[in-house]
């Protein structure tokens, strides 16, 4: 093979607030480009949240290992790294006379906002605070992240409370879930000396709670798809009610850092070491349902044709070519803002060189992940005679091959 690289934009990914491009000129702009960022990353998640299902069946048992290693990794970030408080309560402007943990409100309703899963806060309060979530693009990945990420945010809130602890101690639950068919997803803090509710474990963190009838329901006419940082009704601001402002550039890092992969492979990894889990175990688990919902990606031919489209692929590159994988995964990479080269693109097979850390996210088993997710979508968008693996990669880096491969053991 050559490895020569065809007509296309310059390979260089770019630094700092851009457009993503396609090989062949088609372009995407930055808000676009989170959104993908969160729906690609969401699908991901929602294929390891099945393979998490089927090394742990019980849903108990699951659930309870997220919303520990959720609250204890969260905690780990307030405690471990010096002065992280209070950067955290300066960046969010909070106030001196604030007292006690429903600060840590301020900090859900940021990360939602960087995240793009839009809403608004109802009640912010001593003893209670509500936020309402109109749009979430995790809602496909299981109600056991549900219960994890309000353990994450009970962490955050206990944790900024220690710079101010002489105030009232609020329990974060969740009582909505779009994954759950609700048309919101919602989270109440109430204090329990003020609202006393039985004791429960910490997974049960989602269910009733004592101020159902405070509860303030976002009619469908007045929600809201997009965040403030993109809207123009808010100057492209968004505004807390401590009066924090941030603009779109605030959507990254956030976009390529949480998702809910960062949620399950910590708490898999927890499994490993405490002897419940193997490593050969939950890396078949994932090989598995990670390929199989790749493989579903572009199996009909209208889902071809609309890649195509969204690449501004021409009609020179056939149905069976590589680089139409090879394109699809670039725009995935910038919209990551994880750097890669290109070694080859042609019709004969496509090179890339990754950054595996731009990738890994820090979470050890990601890279697998996602290799064999787009195995599965090489065998569909192509065909089953081109195949996708990894070979002879440079240490710090991932070098993936797109190119036909026969394999009697695939």
């Amino acid at each position: 093979m050559s490895k020569k690289i065809d007509e296309r934009l310059p390979k260089e990914v770019g630094t700092g607030l851009y457009p993503v491009k396609s090989p062949w000129g088609k372009m995407i702009s930055y808000q676009e480009a989170a959104h993908y960022c969160q729906r690609y990353t969401s699908v991901v998640s929602a294929a390891v949240m099945q393979a998490f299902r089927i090394l742990v069946p019980d849903y108990k048992e699951r659930s309870a290992a997220l919303c520990k290693n959720a609250y204890n990794r969260l905690s780990f970030v307030y405690n471990r790294i010096p002065g992280y408080t209070e950067m955290n309560a300066e960046q969010l402007h909070m106030h001196p006379f604030m007292r006690g943990n429903f600060v840590g409100g301020l900090v859900g309703d940021a990360g939602d906002e960087d995240l793009l899963m839009c809403g608004r806060v109802n009640d912010f309060g001593t003893y209670r605070v509500e936020k309402e979530l109109d749009i979430c693009y995790w809602d496909i990945v299981g109600s056991e992240l549900c219960r994890s990420t309000t353990q994450s945010l009970q962490a955050c809130a206990d944790n900024a409370a220690k710079i101010r602890p002489d105030g009232p101690h609020i329990e974060y639950h969740m009582v909505e879930a779009k994954g759950c068919g609700d048309r919101h997803c919602r989270i109440v803090a109430e204090c329990r000396k003020k609202y006393p509710m039985p004791d429960h474990e910490q997974w049960e963190c989602f269910g009733p709670i004592a101020t159902a009838d405070q509860i303030k329901f976002t009619k469908e006419e007045d929600c809201v798809s997009e965040s403030m940082m993109f809207r123009e009704d808010c100057d492209y601001l968004f505004s807390n009610g401590t009066n924090m402002e941030k603009d779109w550039r605030s959507a990254y890092p956030m976009v390529t850092m949480s998702n809910g992969c960062s949620y399950m492979m910590p708490t898999l990894d927890d499994l490993i070491r405490e002897g419940r889990l193997t490593n050969e175990q939950v890396d078949h688990a994932i090989h598995c349902v990670c390929e199989a919902a790749g493989k579903a990606t572009f199996i009909d031919g209208f889902a071809k044709e609309g890649i195509r489209m969204w690449l501004g692929a021409p009609h020179s590159v056939s149905e069976d070519d590589g680089r139409l994988m090879g394109g699809y995964l670039e725009m995935f990479l910038q919209s990551m803002h994880c750097t890669y080269d290109v070694e080859a693109f042609n019709k004969d097979e496509v090179i890339y060189v990754i950054n595996r850390a731009g990738l890994e996210n820090r979470l050890s088993k990601m890279v697998h992940a996602y290799l064999w997710f787009w195995y599965g979508m090489t065998k569909s968008l192509v065909n089953a005679q081109w195949s996708l693996w990894e070979e002879d990669s440079p240490e710090g880096k991932l070098r993936i091959k797109i190119a036909k491969k026969i394999d009697k053991f695939c």
